[in-house]
């Protein structure tokens, strides 16, 4: 559980990435991992933000998972923990929509509600990272590192549709009772060794969507 004061928690929004369809490897799997920053005033609908391509579903879209978020911080323990691919361990590159410094796995709950421009989001689950990260980096053991060490970032359902822009302010307006830390989230996946026990375990966390658990 997380008892810090919610008006400490805010920060400014760095940047605001747009995705556009590409494709990854011989195969040419098509992906929206590719994205792009805009300075402009961009749209918050139901399903995250206008314009943003969102290929597979099945681990980013809909309304659980409209707007990814990842912390610009997780950047740099990847560059540690990877030297050799630092260059392109960079804001922007792992797919998020997101970016900001001073909010991290470590601070933010599951179920804390945040004003972002005009829009009102909630965080809806921890990101589950795919293959299509190794893909991305050329490192077939990324997605797990990244999983493992509980860095993945973390989505958010759209409360309130709106409009955000790089350089708005992100507050915490609101967090529920007995919320639970994405990172203390990850600590409690990894205790159990199958998905049953693990929805055993935090189904009752408040906040939390359904989908985390498929």
């Amino acid at each position: 559980m997380a008892d810090m004061d919610i008006d400490d928690l805010k920060t400014t929004l760095d940047k605001v990435l747009i995705g556009e369809k590409g494709t990854l490897g011989a195969e040419n799997t098509p992906t929206g991992i590719f994205k792009h920053a805009t300075n402009e005033v961009v749209n918050v609908t139901d399903l995250g933000l206008e314009g943003d391509i969102q290929v597979d579903k099945r681990v980013h879209g809909g309304f659980e998972k409209s707007i990814h978020h990842y912390p610009a911080e997780n950047y740099l323990l990847l560059q540690q923990a990877l030297p050799h691919l630092a260059e392109k361990l960079i804001p922007a590159t792992i797919g998020e929509n997101f970016s900001t410094t001073g909010l991290t796995e470590k601070n933010v709950c599951i179920g804390d509600v945040f004003q972002v421009g005009t829009a009102l989001l909630q965080v809806s689950q921890p990101r589950r990272p795919c293959w299509k990260i190794n893909r991305r980096y050329g490192n077939a053991h990324l997605s797990k590192f990244i999983m493992q060490q509980g860095i993945a970032g973390w989505y958010y359902r759209v409360l309130e549709a709106g409009k955000v822009q790089v350089g708005n302010e992100m507050t915490l307006v609101e967090r529920l009772p007995d919320a639970v830390l994405i990172d203390v989230l990850w600590q409690r996946f990894f205790e159990h060794d199958n998905a049953a026990d693990r929805r055993a375990d935090m189904q009752g966390i408040a906040g939390l969507s359904d989908e985390w658990f498929r």
